[in-house]
């Protein structure tokens, strides 16, 4: 006989991207165990990215708490099961603090063998398969036959009515048309990117062969000084900064707003990609980095462009040495047939 959960703690606890490829994961438990409780354990940063999703009861951001205090409320929760999607020491305390029968989690390291009485052996730095997959893997092992009969994939996020507010008013206050294309230069350095320099070249050979287009440059509030710096050097009307200080997803409502998204592999990428835009993508051929296994998840409609695909490339570079004219022209072109669609 199956077993039924009552109560599910999962803790997904790093960047944007890799709590977004979880969501999934997060839907696939709901609709295995649609009367379960579900608590999920997230970092504040990533908060309002999962506050709303319908099938989530409770969420934990970790970093609110002293260890102690954390450590108790995990116990408090009294869940059947914890499953964790990422593994560090602190996530292990806390799969051991819940105390709960059944502890799913990745065998990465000695300890977790000892922590996760239903772990899987997954060895993620292969690359052979996509981040959600890997996710989706751990959920299976709480049944197997369950999972498969009711698999379904779900990477809704969902926006809130002060994000669509925020977008709006600065659609308006600047005046932004209906034919927008929204970029995101600006990445954490977990993969390859191009350099500002090169983003401005682009940006104005798009603005060059596309008319009546507004372009809306998105960064985190830290990184204001370098998108003015861009818009400057850009030299061109239409061209505008959306610097984001509050709410992660504004930056979504303002992807939202768009016809075509372009980006790195990076947080706002997989935004656009769980609001179903249109999207060119910028990633490297290295496994570990590659669209294969970071890739957008739960929508066909992206472009990879993969600059270091037919030449070596030193990863110990942030920026692509095999970047050249002919990327920069495969990468025009898909955003303008995009555009024109």
């Amino acid at each position: 006989m199956a077993h039924t959960y009552k109560k599910i703690i999962i803790a997904r606890t790093d960047k944007i991207g890799d709590l977004i490829l979880s969501i999934p994961s997060f839907f696939m438990v709901k609709k295995m165990y649609p009367d379960a409780e579900i608590t999920l354990l997230v970092r504040g940063y990533n908060y309002n990215i999962v506050k709303n999703l319908p099938y989530i009861n409770r969420v934990v951001q970790i970093d609110r708490y002293r260890q102690k205090e954390l450590l108790e409320k995990i116990q408090y929760f009294n869940a059947d099961a914890f499953i964790a999607l990422y593994v560090d020491d602190f996530v292990m305390q806390l799969a051991k603090a819940s105390k709960a029968k059944v502890r799913i989690g990745p065998l990465s390291k000695l300890k977790s063998f000892f922590i996760f009485n239903k772990g899987v052996l997954q060895k993620r730095s292969k690359s052979i398969k996509h981040e959600a997959e890997y996710n989706l893997d751990l959920i299976k092992k709480l049944d197997k036959n369950l999972f498969e009969e009711r698999f379904e994939i779900n990477t809704g996020i969902y926006l809130d009515k002060s994000n669509i507010d925020s977008a709006e008013k600065f659609f308006k206050d600047n005046n932004i048309g209906k034919k927008v294309l929204v970029v995101n230069p600006f990445m954490g350095g977990s993969a390859k990117n191009i350099t500002d320099e090169e983003y401005i070249q682009l940006i104005k050979k798009v603005i060059e062969k596309q008319e009546d287009l507004d372009i809306v440059i998105t960064a985190h509030i830290s990184d204001e000084e370098r998108g003015l710096n861009l818009i400057e050097k850009i030299g061109k009307e239409r061209v505008f900064l959306f610097a984001n200080g509050g709410e992660l997803l504004n930056i979504g409502a303002v992807i939202n707003k768009s016809k075509v998204y372009f980006g790195g592999s990076t947080g706002p990428t997989h935004i656009a990609g769980s609001l179903q835009k249109s999207i060119v993508a910028l990633y490297p051929k290295k496994p570990t980095q590659s669209p294969r296994r970071w890739g957008v998840f739960g929508n066909n409609n992206v472009s990879y462009i993969i600059p270091d695909e037919n030449s070596k490339e030193n990863y110990n570079h942030k920026n692509f040495d095999s970047y050249t004219e002919e990327v920069e022209n495969k990468i025009i072109e898909e955003i303008i047939e995009r555009l024109e669609r």
